[in-house]
């Protein structure tokens, strides 16, 4: 191994030099996996399947070469190399790889398989897929996970599983983790969550810590068989209460040191906190005494390993290669099937047959599997990879089993219900349609789908309800099959059958005794008995006691026969020693429940309890008056009464009793030795009280009334303890009964008929008792209101009533018969506190009114003096005056010529004033009325009403208002001017400013101005109120064709243009301004351009070669020119630095031109002697010579004004000499011919 782990560390750090190396800048790409290559990759599943397949398994020592096998039915296979295990569900941080990696771990309890958190270790890559891992843990600490598959598989015909586990950490030397687990539980029940971890593995019971006092975690429900793969040791022994009830022990029994470290161990059927015992390890020692060494032939646990930062998934796998172990688990088919396990711990030696041993019997109808892992204080990384399960023996081509879906229900009465499950898989190779399971007594089976794809497995339902023939049966039995259609032929199944006893349900009961006698106290060991019987219809095994305060208990029997059989019942005895905390309590209450086991299934009887007391219970009370008084019919008086614990034993539910008082209640109802409370209570004296002191002594001025209390309660084993009794008295004085009044009038006056009068009536009980029920009447006002209506001795209350004045109530003197008055009378009454009326005497009050005198006075005006024209709106005040002596409401004002008058106020007191507003629009009709009359005037008349306190109609006198009217004459003038003073050339842009004033009377709107030159102009305000002004806008650009020149004189012009203002008055009439004119003076433009022409080059030239020129033009008019060009009679394409020149501006322009041989004018220039002859002969010395000759070329500028006219400059010539040499042959003729060309 030590080699091995060497290999594969030297081999990991080659991959890191290479791939630093492949990364290098420069460098040529090299195969990143040159040197892995060295290292054997992982077989195929299905060739690593047929290989595992390929040993049988012997019952010979451990570790025996496996031996080959044939092959059964495909069931599952689940790489877990993809992003995705859908029939797989996880608790903890189980995780794919393969997936995309997530934030943080899921919650807790059953979740999908998703992608993995961060992780502690070297945990290969995420994102993987096809190349991920089932990652149980990472290497943190204290990490615990489970995955489950939920779907039932059958199981008659054998299981065979094959599964790559990988157990490994970073630390040297290792420091392996918990391990991992693969179990097998009843497929009839629901696999949700794992067992314990830790030691247990996620299979087995636990006690955390083993610490007596912690509770026992539970195992995985209705385990069937749990195979250990031990790094760490633990799984071995029974140490934490593992195989607790079991019959047959492990052969060690503590945790610590771990007694079986590299070891597989089998566990047995198990739930809840019993069975999961031991069956068999892969040690040669099975004694009690240590050591337990392992006999496997290699390591569980993989080397050290280091997973390089941005490793790759495939390469993430050739690291993880040497921690591969390919485990097979198999279970025989038949009546008497074995256990094999075969490990392959690719070291090239192949699969080794690690461990055989007889399968639990009774073998499930159906299993459910699952993998756990744990770390707890150790680093370990844990995968799972290449899950392959089948049969042992093929299955039917249609395999139906029928089983009822655990758990059962308590008591199969007739009338409960009985859930069957019924497993159907297609063995064949090819679909089966129209899937039925049909069962004669149950009825109807529900399947999620009806047609099977080869290999497939579902799980159909039904429920059956128990009738009384089955009761008279003893048991429910029934038959199922299953059919369908595969390549046009029907498929049937085996039949499946299910037979249910009913005989009385598993159930215990047990009873609790107390072995030692009383007293007890401190420090004494008390022991107890437990008879504990099977009270149901079916064996129980396992039998166990659960206090929660006596360990170690032990029982004769731990198996017990069927109720009322021989054996049906067993007894346990166990000890406890009393605390001083028990001391304190008073006593001992401790619980306890047995415990029992049949065909995996945990029966639990009924708690009993039983309580020892501890200590003498004793209570004293003490009572007292705590309020003051003094007291009367209808007082409370406030007791306090203080109770101590003065025994030796906590008491509780502490209560007092009072002759007279109910409801006590205290500070606290639990009392330590030593302990005091305070409770209270109150007691409300009544006049039956008073009536039993007068019944003993009817000339009693006071009564004493007393009252007793007791205090009691329960000590630790229930009983009663009470206190002695405890006295209290008040005493009451014999009530005299009496009430005064005073009423008074709150409201101020004078009063008038209609006037509301507010009354208030003071009420004092003047005896020595409480009344209630206070009421006051009075023979005028009803409905009077007291703010209490209960007054104790001495107390006062005030009542409320209001009145309103009535002609008919009023009395009034003859001599002033505008003076009157109203008298009325009021009377308090109550009750004592024996029922008896108590009444007041009479008192009164007296209002003066006076007869009212209603009058209105009204003034009406204008709000402005006017003139108003048609379409004005006068707005008129009403000023209205209360000039009677009494209130008047209901204000309103008419008007023959306004409506809808409105005022500030409708209600009037005598003397106050309000203002009414109204308007009113003057029409046409008005002005039309007063034909030639001067001035118009509109005149109207008003008049003001309201009402009287007794209803009558007040009204003011008539009230005139006029106002002038007028005819709308409405007017508008504008003027008209330019804002530049000119002049102007035509191109210029002239402003001009529209003065637009309404001289009418009323107002214009939609205001604009007309120009026949200008369009666009606009308005700073287009609505004028009568004597308003206003400026407009606008711009003209001069134009030749508008100009009206001076014969004498042509370049002085001038443009004239008319202007009129537009609006429209109230009634929508048009009215306009008269026209208006302005005249700008236009000078006639000059223009002219100027040009020079200069060569760039000083010269002389030859034939072909390229001459510059530069083109001086300068606008000399004075006006703007534009498009300026220049022509030239040999250049072409001449540019300008600026086509567009103001006035004396200037610009450059620039050519050029090849010397052509035809474009010249020569002449002879002799170098050297020579003769010359006459005549046209001519000949002469001489051999060499040049000609001399030039060009001459002729430029112009043009342009345009602003009128489009084309300017043209005067010509521009330039001069270049050009030299050519004479050659050989040159003919006179031909320069001749080019000098007179």
């Amino acid at each position: 191994m030590a080699a091995r782990d060497a290999e594969y560390e030297e081999e990991t750090t080659i991959l890191l030099a290479r791939r630093a190396r492949a990364t290098r800048p420069g460098s040529p790409p090299r195969h990143r996996r040159a040197v892995l290559r060295r290292r054997r990759r992982p077989a195929p599943v299905a060739e690593r399947l047929r290989d595992a397949r390929a040993h049988a398994r012997t019952a010979a020592a451990p570790a025996a070469q496996a031996q080959p096998r044939a092959l059964g039915t495909p069931l599952l296979t689940e790489t877990f190399k993809q992003a995705t295990a859908p029939e797989f569900s996880a608790v903890g941080p189980a995780c794919l790889t393969g997936a995309a990696p997530v934030g943080s771990p899921p919650g807790s309890g059953n979740h999908p398989l998703l992608g993995c958190p961060p992780a502690v270790g070297p945990v290969p890559p995420n994102n993987a897929a096809p190349d991920g891992f089932l990652r149980l843990t990472d290497a943190g600490y204290f990490q615990s996970a489970a995955v489950m598959y939920d779907h039932a598989l059958p199981a008659g015909q054998g299981l065979d599983v094959t599964f790559d586990q990988y157990q490994y950490g970073s630390t040297t030397p290792a420091s392996p983790a918990d391990g991992i687990s693969f179990f097998l539980v009843d497929g009839a029940a629901a696999l949700t969550h794992p067992g314990a971890y830790g030691g247990s593995l996620g299979y087995a019971q636990i006690r955390q810590a083993d610490i007596p006092t912690n509770p026992l975690l539970p195992g995985v429900d209705h385990g069937y068989l749990g195979v250990g793969l031990d790094v760490y040791g633990n799984f071995f022994g029974d140490g934490e209460e593992r195989g607790n009830g079991c019959p047959q022990r492990a052969p060690a029994r503590t945790p610590w040191p771990p007694p079986g470290p590299n070891m597989v161990t089998l566990r047995g059927p198990g739930n809840d906190v019993v069975g999961y015992c031991f069956l068999t390890a892969t040690t040669s020692n099975f004694t009690t005494t240590g050591p337990w060494p392992s006999t496997l032939p290699g390591m569980l646990h993989g080397p050290s390993t280091v997973m390089p930062p941005g490793v790759t998934p495939v390469e993430a796998e050739e690291i993880l290669e040497p921690s591969r172990r390919q485990v097979n688990v198999h279970i025989t088919a038949g009546a008497n099937p074995t256990v094999t396990v075969t490990i392959d711990f690719n070291d090239g030696t192949g699969p080794h047959q690690v461990l055989s041993t007889p399968a639990p019997l009774p073998i499930p109808a159906t299993y459910k599997f699952g993998f756990a892992s744990s770390t707890g204080s150790s680093t370990d990384v844990h995968l799972i990879r290449n899950v392959v399960v089948s049969s042992d023996v093929p299955l039917p081509q249609l395999n139906l089993v029928k089983q009822v879906r655990l758990p059962l229900p308590g008591d199969l009465a007739p009338g409960s219900q009985v859930p069957y499950d019924f497993v159907v898989t297609n063995a064949g190779n090819t679909e089966i349609t129209g899937l039925v399971v049909n069962d004669p007594e149950i009825g109807p089976v529900s399947c999620p789908v009806t047609t099977l794809a080869p290999g497939q497995t579902i799980t159909c339902t039904a429920t059956y309800t128990v009738t009384a023939a089955d009761a008279a049966n003893g048991s429910i039995d029934n038959t199922a099959i299953a059919t369908g259609t595969s390549g046009g032929d029907e498929v049937t199944s085996p039949p499946s059958s299910q037979s249910v006893p009913l005989e009385k349900p598993p159930a215990l009961e047990i009873v609790k005794n107390v072995v030692t006698p009383g007293p007890y106290s401190v420090g004494q060991t008390v022991t107890y008995s437990y008879t504990v019987r099977n009270t149901g219809g079916v064996e129980l095994s396992g039998i166990q006691v659960h206090d929660d305060h006596v360990t170690g208990i032990t029982c004769l029997a731990t198996t017990l026969a069927p109720a009322d059989s021989p054996g049906d019942s067993t007894t346990c005895t166990g000890s406890y020693t009393i605390t001083a905390a028990d001391g304190t309590t008073g006593s001992v209450t401790n619980t306890a429940t047995a415990k029992g086991t049949t065909n995996g299934q945990t029966v639990t009887s009924p708690e009993t309890d039983l309580t020892v007391p501890v200590g003498t219970p004793h209570l004293t009370l003490t009572k007292q008056v705590v309020s003051s008084g003094p007291y009367h019919v209808g007082s409370t008086a406030d007791y306090s009464y203080t109770v101590t614990n003065s025994g030796t034993t906590e008491l509780h539910s502490l209560t007092v009793t009072d002759t007279r008082v109910s409801g006590v209640t205290c500070d606290a109802t639990t009392l330590a030795p030593g302990a005091s409370t305070t409770c209270h209570g109150t007691y409300t004296v009544t006049q039956a009280d008073i009536d039993d002191c007068l019944d003993a002594d009817s000339g009693a001025t006071q009564c004493v009334i007393a009252n007793t209390a007791r205090a009691g309660a329960v000590d630790p084993q229930n009983n009663p303890i009470a206190s002695d009794p405890a006295d209290a008295s008040i005493t009451v004085p014999v009530p005299a009964p009496q009430l005064a009044l005073v009423k008074q009038v709150d409201s101020a006056g004078p009063f008038e008929v209609g006037s509301t009068v507010a009354y208030s009536y003071r009420v004092t009980n003047t005896g020595n008792t409480a009344l209630n029920d206070l009421t006051v009447t009075d023979d005028h006002v009803t409905g009077i209101t007291c703010d209490a209506t209960t007054l104790a001795a001495g107390a006062t209350t005030t009542c409320h009533g209001t009145y309103t004045v009535t002609p008919q109530d009023l009395v009034c003197d003859q001599p002033d018969p505008n003076s009157c008055r109203v008298v009325n009378i009021a009377v308090a009454y109550a009750a004592d506190p024996a029922g008896n009326q108590v009444v007041s005497e009479e008192t009164t009050a007296t209002i003066t009114v006076v007869r009212s005198a209603p009058a209105l006075s009204l003034i009406k005006q204008a709000d402005l003096p006017g003139p108003f024209f048609t379409g004005d709106t006068v707005t008129y005040s009403y000023t209205v005056h209360s000039s009677g002596n009494t209130a008047l409401h209901g204000l309103s004002v008419t008007d023959n010529r306004v409506t809808g008058i409105t005022c500030d106020a409708t209600t009037l007191a005598p003397g106050a004033t309000t203002t009414c507003h109204g308007s009113y629009l003057v029409t046409q009709a008005d002005v039309d009325a007063c034909g030639q009359t001067t001035p118009c005037l509109v005149v109207n008349t008003a008049t003001a009403h309201a009402t009287d306190p007794t209803g009558n109609q007040v009204d003011s006198e008539e009230a005139r208002a006029s106002v002038e009217v007028r005819a709308h004459a409405p007017g508008l003038t504008v003027a008209k001017r330019a804002d530049e003073p000119g002049p102007f050339r035509i191109g210029d842009t002239v402003h001009y400013t529209y003065t637009v004033a309404n001289t009418g009377t009323t107002e214009l709107t939609g205001l604009t101005i007309s120009d026949n030159r200008i369009t666009g102009i606009t308005c700073d305000a287009t609505t004028l109120a009568p004597g308003a002004t206003t400026t407009c806008h606008g711009s003209y650009t001069v134009a030749a064709q508008d100009l009206v020149c001076d014969r004498t004189d042509p370049d002085f012009c001038h443009v004239t243009n008319t202007a009129a203002a537009h609006a429209t008055d109230p009634t929508g009439r048009q009215v306009d301004s008269d026209e208006t004119t302005a005249t700008i003076a236009v000078n006639q433009q000059a223009p002219a351009l100027s040009l020079t022409k200069t060569v760039d080059e000083p010269g002389p030239f030859a034939v072909g070669d390229t001459v510059h020129y530069t083109y001086t033009v300068r606008n000399t008019g004075d006006t703007e020119l534009h498009d300026l060009s220049i022509v030239d009679n040999l250049v072409t394409g001449i540019t300008c630095d600026a086509t567009t020149l103001a006035p004396g501006a200037s610009t450059t322009c620039h050519g050029t031109y090849t010397v052509a041989e035809q474009d010249l004018r020569c002449e002879d220039e002799h170098r050297g002697g020579g003769g010359g002859g006459g005549g046209g002969g001519g000949g002469g010395g001489g051999g060499g010579g040049a000609k001399a000759c030039h060009i001459t070329n002729t430029a112009v500028a043009v342009a345009y004004d602003p009128s489009g006219r084309q300017v043209s400059s005067g010509s521009a010539c330039a001069t270049i000499t050009v030299c050519v040499e004479r050659e050989h042959g040159w003919k006179e003729e031909q320069t001749a011919g080019r000098l007179g060309s």
